[in-house]
């Protein structure tokens, strides 16, 4: 596994939230916990950090109310950090 998507993301906040719930048995808490440790391993605070910035260049470049000079660095900055503006 490389980068993590949203999914993953999803993913991991899913296990999480099972291995806290009370009305998970002990045996799916403790299968929960290791899938998070797994997905956990592939996603760092930097990793996430950067996904965060792209999307709200993204949002920044889509949004109506942001002046059409505030859209161009927005897209310039997508640009150097290698993704796309759509």
């Amino acid at each position: 596994m490389g980068r993590n998507t949203g999914t993953d993301e999803n993913k991991l906040r899913g296990y999480k939230a099972a291995t806290h719930n009370p009305r998970v048995s002990n045996q799916a808490r403790a299968h929960a916990q290791q899938e998070a440790d797994k997905l956990s391993n592939y996603t760092s605070d930097e990793e996430r950090h950067e996904e965060n910035v792209k999307r709200g260049l993204k949002a920044a470049v889509h949004n109506p109310r942001v002046t059409e000079s505030g859209r161009r660095g927005a897209k310039d900055k997508l640009n150097e950090m290698g993704a796309p503006a759509e």
